[in-house]
This record gives C-alpha cells, sequence and structure tokens, in this order.
C-alpha cells in the first residue's frame, strides 16, 4: 500500500481504470440480471424462444460474477484497506459500510442460487434481485464526491 501513488491514495486506492473497470462488470452484471429476471428459463435444449435467452444471459451473468471477483480483489479491498483507518463516522463512510453489506448479501445469495437448495430459490431470487439493484445505487451514492471530481478533470 505504500507504494501507492498519493493520487491513489488520496482517493482510497482507486484509479479511473479500476471505476471504469467495475462500471462495466456492474452494468453487464445488471444487464444479464434483468434479462434473466424478465424471461422463463429454457425448459429443454431444443427451446429457441425466449428461454434462450435466460440461458445466455445466465451464462454471461456468471462469468462476469467471477471476473467481478477479480476486480473486488484487485480494487475493493485497498480501497478498505485504505479507507478503514480513516473512518470518521460521516454519511459517505457509512454509506460505504451498507454498500459492502449489500455487496456482501447479493454475492452470497448469488451463490446460495447457484450451489443451494431448490427450497430456497424464490427468498434467495428475491433478496439477490433487490440486492442487485440497490448495490449500484449505493455504490454511485456512496463515490458521488469521487465521480464529480473526475468528471471535472476530463474538462
Amino acid at each position: 500500500m505504500a507504494k501507492l501513488k498519493r493520487h491513489r491514495r488520496d482517493h482510497g486506492g482507486w484509479s479511473g481504470r479500476g471505476a471504469i473497470w467495475l462500471t462495466v462488470l456492474v452494468l453487464a452484471l445488471l444487464a444479464t440480471g434483468v434479462v434473466m429476471h424478465g424471461h422463463e428459463p429454457m425448459v429443454d435444449a431444443d427451446d429457441l424462444g425466449a428461454g434462450w435467452w435466460h440461458r445466455v444471459a445466465t451464462v454471461v451473468h456468471g462469468v462476469f460474477a467471477w471476473v467481478f471477483c477479480v476486480v473486488a480483489g484487485r480494487w475493493i479491498w485497498p480501497h478498505i484497506v485504505l479507507v478503514w483507518p480513516r473512518r470518521n463516522g460521516n454519511w459517505i463512510w457509512e454509506l460505504g459500510i451498507a454498500t459492502a453489506l449489500v455487496g456482501g448479501v447479493a454475492a452470497l445469495t448469488g451463490l446460495g442460487l447457484l450451489y443451494g437448495a431448490a427450497d430456497w430459490r424464490e427468498i434467495l431470487t428475491a433478496v439477490h434481485w433487490w440486492g442487485g439493484i440497490a448495490w449500484p445505487v449505493a455504490c454511485l451514492v456512496h463515490a458521488w464526491k469521487w465521480i464529480i471530481e473526475k468528471m471535472g478533470q476530463r474538462r
């Protein structure tokens, strides 16, 4: 962490590239989640109707979820390590904790949907859906100062 450039250290370890990767992945996860939510699962392999879109979205969603884990390891954990000692109880810091909790719930319910019992599917789907919708919003609100600053630098 000591080798981080001062600019990145001042911004909690985030770089513009990290924010772009996170945004692309979250939008891809959100889009594929919406497709899965809007289409019924494929009944059999010969079904090329709406169920086909559900299957494709499920596979792409799963791939992007694992790539997201790599991005989380690369940028989110260093962010936590740098920011945790600076905690001061302001609302942005507290929203960061809430964002981490919602993201954790979304991740755990996603694993539950992948590997859990069929009896849990209905409740896990609902919790995963609302967590997946709330998490990007929480991220935007948590990072609004940084986003505004980055947009101002590009002009």
